[in-house]
């Protein structure tokens, strides 16, 4: 993975050049803001114009008519060494086209009017994934942060940083004792209906008069053992309506359970999605865990920030939760949503790649066709994805950028995580 020149752009410590760079790079990419407006030091340069026109193009959602525009794509560099290989001046005009992308400072401006983002990330086990995205989104420039996490990670990450608003909106050990009773629960279920004192033991009209003819008949000796056989089969039926009145109860049991569960559940996405009216961008998945009631409270915040229209960047463990077979519907309602950026590593894409050619392959066998699929990802994704790797990808369903320089060679934990905020940071100040 080679991402330190995409991540300059973040911690902005980097040597200018390099950082300007990859900070107008990343932006063009990650970012649609249609307004731009050219800076007065450039508008002489007919060529600069035409860039610019070009980055207005790519940021917006293009159009039918913006065909003969879009082909003016081809003016911008699509790999790193094509712009350092430019002379200083171009470099100077991706740097001032790069300060474009920052909203104004002005004397009016109050706290939240340059950004105002929330990470939802954040378990017992990772406390230091949610501080890194956090805290690169305010070294980017944005005003507020704030870190929706486990009750367990307030602490901790709240020691981290005293800038960082952090809230506690689940407590890990309350999801597991609702697990716990929920396993428990079913397994009594299925014992009882595994058990072999379950099998119907009434016996037809025949059974019955064959018995009762023979208790006429019998000896006294047959008579006693004829009346043990049928108090045996009363104790049978008897065995067999308390187990059926026992399985009423544990279903009772399970339905109250799932009702708990679930109000747990949204409970954890209210208090995400409430605070939507005010914040610019959310960035779901560092440190968020795998935690299955957890990743439910995760799908009902992304479906409803697509629905508020909120700009979305999805890392970690939410690519993660994507990729399973029961979330491919949230998975497909993002098809469509171009305000909702990926920033998969190599197993993270492949497994949204198998996800994906799974979905396409259903769609075969029902439909007889399946969408066309180039790297595993369908024709008519409009998400904006940030591939890591040995050579690193940005591209949505208009652009491809790759970055080859070879960058730091540690690779410490929490690289990703500064990346998904700083492109939080990015895309919070383009909305």
């Amino acid at each position: 993975m080679s991402i330190a020149p995409v991540l300059s752009a973040g911690w902005l410590l980097l040597a200018p050049p390099v950082s300007a760079f990859a900070f107008s790079s990343l932006v063009v990419t990650v970012t649609r803001r249609p307004h731009l407006s050219t800076p007065r030091s450039l508008t002489s340069s007919a060529a600069t114009n035409d860039v610019n026109r070009s980055i207005r193009l790519m940021m917006s959602s293009p159009t039918a008519s913006d065909a003969a525009g879009v082909a003016s794509y081809s003016t911008l560099p699509t790999k790193w060494r094509d712009v350092l290989s430019g002379g200083p001046n171009d470099k100077q005009q991706w740097n001032r086209m790069a300060s474009n992308l920052f909203p104004p400072l002005a004397p009016s401006s109050h706290k939240g009017s340059h950004g105002r983002i929330a990470i939802f990330g954040g378990s017992e086990k990772y406390t230091g994934a949610p501080y890194y995205a956090a805290r690169s989104a305010l070294h980017a420039g944005v005003d507020l942060a704030t870190v929706f996490c486990a009750e367990e990670a307030t602490v901790p990450i709240k020691c981290y940083s005293p800038e960082l608003m952090v809230q506690g909106v689940y407590s890990v050990e309350e999801l597991d004792m609702l697990l716990d009773e929920e396993e428990g629960l079913l397994n009594e279920l299925d014992r009882c209906r595994q058990s072999e004192n379950l099998m119907t033991t009434e016996m037809n009209e025949a059974e019955l008069a064959q018995t009762m003819e023979k208790l006429e008949h019998s000896n006294e000796k047959q008579h006693l053992l004829i009346q043990n056989e049928l108090l045996k089969k009363d104790d049978e039926m008897e065995a067999l309506a308390e187990r059926l009145e026992k399985m009423k109860t544990l279903e009772e049991d399970l339905q109250n359970l799932k009702e708990r569960r679930e109000a747990s559940v949204g409970n954890i996405a209210d208090a995400i999605t409430a605070t939507f009216p005010t914040l610019h961008a959310l960035c779901i998945g560092p440190g968020l865990g795998r935690h299955p009631l957890v990743f439910s409270a995760a799908e009902k915040v992304i479906l409803k920030a697509i629905e508020s229209n909120l700009v979305l960047v999805l890392d970690a463990d939410a690519l993660f939760m994507l990729s399973l077979k029961e979330y491919r519907s949230v998975l497909d309602k993002l098809r469509n949503y171009d305000r909702c950026v990926m920033t998969p590593n190599l197993m993270e894409m492949r497994r949204l790649n198998a996800a994906i050619s799974s979905e396409a392959d259903d769609e075969e066998e029902e439909e007889g066709s399946s969408p066309s699929i180039k790297n595993g990802l369908p024709r008519g994704y409009k998400n904006i994805i940030v591939q890591k790797g040995n050579t690193d990808t940005i591209k949505n369903d208009c652009l491809t950028m790759q970055c080859e320089e070879e960058g730091g060679l540690k690779r410490s934990g929490g690289i990703g995580d500064v990346l998904a905020g700083t492109i939080t940071a990015f895309m919070a100040l383009d909305a």
